[in-house]
């Protein structure tokens, strides 16, 4: 009996560690949405003209980003109240970003894209919070492949320049994003096994980034995909 209520709590404590972890992905979403909204319709010849004017603005965006990646990674495990407003600084500057490549293409290419990525995202969640196998060796692969798509992505923008190459690289990533996606999950569920009621705030805020960067970046490969001439 006292199992019984023991699995019964711990289940229960996931659950309420998933919907936290949701609740801030859903946050971040809607964050990035509305900084893409204001961009887009309200100052998109300022942004535009910052982001695409110096390719060191360009850069430095980026470079802050990673930076902020890097501090939310730090402290997933500490009690920094912190991470929450560095999350949200990520989420508005991807907003920014986000909405100056979305410039280049066609309202209906967004939404397919948008459809698609949704649709993927959940499919994929589903995979990696009921499946039993451990997808730790896959996951690393995938990490490792990405790693060999953003060099290839920079071989194909400074040498090779071929459109059928990026189709090949937009494809292979949309494969590893999704893969990434139930992996993520999977590891969120062994992140509170491991940890528990000790799993805090900044470690659901961590996970949500993970599942945030997954969903933005399948999002932006599918728009290449769908916006091709």
């Amino acid at each position: 009996m006292m199992d019984n209520n023991h699995n019964v709590e711990k289940t229960a404590g996931l659950s309420k560690f998933y919907s936290k972890v949701y609740g801030y992905l859903g946050l971040g979403i809607l964050v990035s949405a509305i900084t893409s909204y204001i961009v887009m319709n309200i100052y998109p010849a300022e942004v535009l003209g910052f982001v695409y004017g110096s390719k060191l603005n360009f850069f430095l965006m980026w470079g802050v980003q990673i930076a902020l990646v890097i501090y939310l990674g730090k402290n997933a495990f500490s009690n920094s109240g912190k991470s929450l407003i560095g999350y949200l600084a990520y989420t508005i500057l991807t907003g920014i970003t986000v909405s100056a490549t979305l410039f280049m293409y066609e309202g209906t290419d967004i939404t397919l894209a948008f459809v698609t990525a949704s649709g993927m995202f959940i499919a994929m969640s589903i995979v990696g919070l009921v499946i039993k196998k451990d997808l730790s060796a896959m996951g690393h692969a995938l990490y490792s492949l990405l790693i060999g798509g953003i060099i290839a992505i920079f071989l194909n923008i400074f040498l090779l320049k071929s459109s059928v190459v990026d189709l090949f690289i937009s494809l292979a990533m949309v494969v590893i994003f999704s893969g990434l996606i139930a992996y993520d999950n999977q590891k969120i569920k062994h992140f509170y096994q491991e940890l528990g009621e000790e799993a805090g705030s900044n470690l659901a805020i961590y996970c949500a980034m993970t599942l945030y960067l997954d969903i933005v970046n399948l999002f932006l490969y599918l728009v290449r995909i769908f916006g091709r001439d």
